[in-house]
Order: structure tokens, then sequence, then C-alpha cells
């Protein structure tokens, strides 16, 4: 019967520790039934293993080994006490960090900290993170905006589920999961880059008091932003007024100069000539660091142009404007036809943080001038996607002036593909220069199309790019300058799914049952010891 006991007794405590080991690794990998299955078989083990050698088990929990253990242990709970009490405490009373990464990932810029002390009005943080946004990208969002929090009593952030809180996502009309919203009173600014400028620009935006203007010059058929009809631009009032703007309308019919505090002007389709005096006033404004937003829409009955003024004034600033129409048989909206082309966006601070294309219902070229001085920068943001034959700038019209039904694109005589159909301008700023002392540079944005930022076009998309427009020609993209943190240099390679497996594979199973079969062996050895 002892010789039982001592064969039977092992087995089980044996047992005991397998379904142990097997109920951890269950948890740990979240399979729950196994888990609890696994727990019951490990505590009748314990129990059969406990009555077996019951003197035993009591020895031990009397014997010297046992009270050398339990000071241990005491000790251990002692100083983690300890630690937790100073952690409470002191390092919460004094509320002390240090940053001891590389690229000080854990510390806010001094500009920022600037304006954050700044700050006087509560300012709402809402970051809607989804299922498909990363989980490193997850993490940096709330570790940054942890940052914001701590160093502000007045900011406050909270997390949503753009699927699961429809409200918020309506209210917000958050169309791109990883969108951050940051709301003070009646206005918000919405987010889609994580980067701590932009968090910092949109605080900024907020506390500001005043508004910029920006002025919708009137009296030649343009679109108003008091018009609410499809042609009219009282939608993009409304965004601009979202984003503490002041849109107002403008006339040099009666004004005999753009007013000084124009932050930009903008031309929205006009359909009637400006007078010479009005062109003149147009140049002296971009002469003085102006900031220019001109939509002119292709001549559809007249091979002449109204807006040939215009056209001029920017070809001496290195942007040409043909008198075309563009066509895009590869990318266009099927209901238009290919004269309604949706082009591809280039690599710009416009474009940065669009998500979608845009459609152009009706376009001209608008092409960037490649001998236009060493003072300019022209940049084209937006051309046709489709190739040779595929996409061009029919040019040829029929004797009334009309262009014809059957396009084809002619070499020689069609601009030729890509199209661009977007052009931004930057002057560099001559810091030796007095006048331009303030450092802002005069920058001129030109579509070959007005209609696409209509009531009746207004969709996501096209505002956001008329948005990112506006923003970029009032240097409000970057209010702050703050280097950017490259985290991909940080970065590790990506594991691959077996990586991943080969890790927790070894870490729970390998390495525990290499320690088990050790002790085992000694365990073993030492027992053969003890009968010899």
């Amino acid at each position: 019967m002892e010789t039982n006991k001592n064969i039977t007794g092992p087995v089980f405590g044996l047992l005991t520790l397998i379904f142990t080991f097997i109920a951890i690794a269950s948890w740990i990998f979240q399979v729950r039934l196994a888990f609890w299955i696994c727990l019951l078989f490990a505590l009748v083990s314990l129990a059969i293993f406990s009555r077996l050698h019951f003197s035993e088990v009591i020895d031990f929990f009397i014997s010297r080994q046992a009270r050398y253990g339990a000071n241990v242990a005491l000790s251990i709970v002692g100083v983690i006490g300890i630690a937790i009490f100073v952690n409470a405490i002191v390092v919460q009373r004094f509320d002390k960090r240090v940053d001891i990464t590389i690229n000080k990932l854990y510390t806010l810029s001094e500009q920022t900290r600037k304006i954050l002390k700044s700050v006087d009005k509560d300012i709402r943080v809402i970051a809607f993170l989804g299922q498909n946004v990363p989980a490193q990208n997850q993490q940096r969002i709330r570790d940054i905006l942890a940052l914001y929090q701590r160093e502000t009593r007045f900011v406050t952030v909270s997390y949503a589920d753009p699927y699961i809180d429809q409200s918020l996502t309506n209210k917000y009309n958050i169309r791109v999961e990883g969108t951050i919203v940051f709301e003070s009173d009646t206005r918000h600014e919405k987010v889609t880059i994580i980067e701590e400028q932009k968090f910092t620009s949109s605080i900024l935006k907020l506390i500001r008091d005043e508004s910029k203007k920006i002025y919708f010059l009137v009296g030649h058929e343009e679109h108003e932003i008091e018009d609410f009809n499809d042609s009219g631009y009282s939608g993009i009032r409304t965004e601009l007024e979202n984003q503490n703007y002041a849109p107002l309308s403008l006339s040099l019919l009666t004004e005999p100069d753009i007013p000084a505090d124009c932050e930009v002007l903008v031309i929205a389709g006009p359909k009637a000539t400006l007078t010479r005096h009005e062109l003149d006033v147009v140049s002296e404004y971009l002469g003085r660091n102006g900031k220019l937003l001109l939509m002119l829409d292709p001549s559809l009955t007249s091979a002449a142009d109204v807006n040939i003024g215009l056209v001029r004034l920017m070809k001496k600033w290195g942007i040409k404007i043909g008198n075309d129409l563009v066509i895009d048989e590869t990318s266009f909206v099927p209901l238009y036809g290919p004269s309604a082309p949706v082009p591809g966006f280039e690599l710009h601070e416009i474009t940065r943080s669009m998500r979608d294309l845009v459609v152009f219902l009706r376009a001209r070229s608008v092409t960037p001038i490649v001998d236009s001085g060493v003072n300019l920068s022209v940049k084209s943001f937006a051309k046709t996607i489709g190739g040779a034959q595929d996409s061009w700038g029919e040019r040829e019209r029929g004797s009334d002036g009309t262009f014809s039904r059957e396009l084809v694109y002619t070499p020689g005589v069609d601009t030729p593909p890509p199209v661009s159909i977007a052009v931004a301008v930057e002057q560099k700023v001559d810091n030796n220069s007095q006048d331009e002392a303030s450092g802002s540079p005069t920058r001129i944005v030109v579509f070959g199309d007005s209609d696409f930022a209509s009531n009746a076009a207004l969709r996501e998309a096209n505002r956001d790019l008329f948005l990112s427009t506006i923003n970029w020609l009032t240097l409000e993209d970057d209010l702050i300058a703050i280097r950017p943190i490259d985290l991909q240099k940080q970065a590790l390679r990506q594991m691959r799914v077996q990586d991943t497996r080969l890790v927790q594979i070894t870490s729970v199973f390998l390495i525990p049952l290499i320690v088990f079969i050790a002790g085992t062996i000694v365990w073993w050895q030492r027992r053969k010891g003890e009968n010899a």
C-alpha cells in the first residue's frame, strides 16, 4: 500500500503541474473553456496529492524552508508596497517624468507648451479610433493626447468608436477612421494626420479670437457666398465660418483697392471680363505678398476667352492657363462623360491629407511654366490619370466656337497628357528684403474649374480640397514650426504571423518546459541519492 502511495502521489503532483501550466497558457491565449477545464483538473489532482501526502504537506508548511520562503514573500510584498507608496504619494505629488527616448517621443515641443499655457477655455478632444486604425497609430495618438492633457487642465480627451458611437460620428461628419476632433464652444477642427504640429495648430485656431477675412470677388457673375442655389457658394461660406474664417464679398467696381485685412482673395468662375483697373489692383495686391485663389472655367460656347486678362496676369507668375477642355477617358464621371475628369493628386501640402478623389465637372488645363523664374516655386498638384490617347486638353473647335462632339486627341494641337488641372505658386521669401521681413510669401492657387466647390457638388472630398487650399494660402496648415518625428527610423521590422507564433510558443511553452524538465531531472537525481 505504501509503495502504491509513493508512486501514485508523484503522478498526481505531476498532473497538477501539467494542468496548471495548460490552464495558464489557455488564459493567456484567451481560450476560456480550456482554462476552466484544466483548472478543475488541476484542483482535483492537487486535492488527491494532498490527501495521499497529507503529513508531508503539513511538514512542509511548518518546516524551516517554508518559514524562509514566507519571510522572503513578506519581504517582496513589503518592497512592492513601499514602491506603490512612493509612486502614489511622492511621484504624483511632484509630477515629474523623464523621457529617455532618442527622438523624445514623450515630450512636447517648447512651442506647444507655451501655447498650452495660454489656453484659458475648455477644449474637448475626441479621437475616433476604429478597428481599422493600426495599433501603433492608436497608441501614438493616445500617447500624444495624454501629454496635452497632462500639460493643461483645460484639455479633456475622450475616445469613440466611429461604428458604435453613431451620434458623435454623424455630429462631426466623420468619414475617416483615426480622425481627431478638437472642439471649443461652437467651433471645431478635424485632424487626420498624427503630428504634434497639426494638433497644436488646431488648438491655436480655436483659442484665437480674431477671424481671418476671406474676400470673394463679385460683379462678374462669379459664384457668390450669399447664393443658396446649386451654383452658389453658400456651403463654402458655412465651412469657412466653421474654420473660424470670415468670408466676405468684395466688389472692385465700387472699392478702390483690396482691403488691408484681406488674407485671401477668391475669384470663383467669373463669366464677364475684369476691367483694367481691377486687374491692376489684383496685380498690385499680389506684389505686396497677397494670397489669391483663382478658379477659371473653360469657355464652352466661344473661342474667345472672357478671362484673358487673368490668364495673362497668371502667366507672369509662372502659370499657363489653356483655352481648352480637359478630357480623360480613363478616370471620369460616367454621368457626365470623359469631359468630367477625376484627376489624381500629386505630392503637395494641399493634398497631403486628401483621402478621396475630387470630381471636376468641366475643366481647362492649368500648367506650370518650366522657366518661371528663380524666385518662384510652381507646382502642379492635380493631373489627369489617363496616358497617351486617353487624356488631353481639347483645343479644336467648330465654326461656332464650340467643341466638337467627337473628341479625338490631335498631337501637336491639343494639350498633351497628363493634363494638369491645378497649380500652386509660392514666391520664395528674400530674407534680406525689408518688404518681406514678415516672412509671408506671395501664394497663388489656380484651378481649371470652379463648379467643384458649388453647392450642388460640395461633397466631402471637394470640401476638404477647398479648405486645404485656403489653409495653405493663409499659412494655416502650419501655424507653428515643429519638426515631425519619423517613427519609421526607430521602428523594428514588422513581425510576420509565423514570427509572432514562434515568440508565443517559445515564451509560453518552450522556456517553461525546459525549466520544468531541468527541475524534474534534479529532483530525480536527488531522490536516487537519498534512496541509495
